[in-house]
């Protein structure tokens, strides 16, 4: 019986210890898609009150494969509730010495939050940096990073990002959206 219960202990530890390598080994590694949820991809960008510009399709979920559940008509009022950015990252390799970071360093670019910030992951942790002169789905730098003396990096291809909108009708239902260009009134700025 003691053997049996110091047996099943030492099964109970050494799979918490596989357990934990796994979890530390998924953390080292960058996320191949990235859903931030909340989040609003560009300067000053907000929810509230919304304008729809054209006819937009709603589903259920952030997903349009879900079922839809109406569409927003065009010149009516919605409520942006809330949203998710899903990226597919680029890695931004590092070309002279910035801020700590030293030639040959990689950052992988996620969630674009305007202004030239990102969200990126560098050695095992998601923080925000400033890129400036990077280019991203939701503004464009001029002069490009290429141009410049200040540019510390180099973007290896444009970010693959879809911005999806949780919105309220003014009838009330709740629909998903990836189609944001279609309402006016989400800069808080202009």
């Amino acid at each position: 019986m003691l053997i049996a219960k110091k047996l099943s202990t030492l099964v109970l530890i050494a799979g918490s210890l596989l357990l934990a390598e796994r979890s530390a080994f998924a953390q080292a590694q960058p996320p191949a898609l990235y859903i931030d949820k909340g989040a609003c991809p560009f300067e000053c960008c907000t929810y509230r009150t919304w304008k729809t510009e054209k006819n937009t399709v709603a589903y259920s979920q952030p997903n349009k494969r879900s079922q839809r559940v109406g569409t927003f008509k065009a010149g009516t009022r919605v409520v942006g509730l809330t949203g998710e950015v899903r990226t597919r990252p680029s890695t931004f390799t590092v070309t002279k010495s910035h801020e700590g970071y030293k030639p040959g360093d990689v950052l992988w670019v996620y969630t674009p939050l305007g202004e030239g910030i990102y969200k990126v992951w560098f050695k095992g942790k998601m923080r925000e940096q400033e890129l400036e002169f990077l280019s991203g789905p939701f503004e464009q730098s001029f002069p490009r990073c290429e141009d410049t003396a200040e540019c510390w990096g180099k973007l290896d291809k444009p970010l693959e990002v879809e911005w999806w909108v949780k919105v309220r009708s003014r009838e009330g239902w709740i629909g998903w959206t990836n189609e944001t260009e279609n309402f006016s009134n989400m800069d808080a700025c202009g």
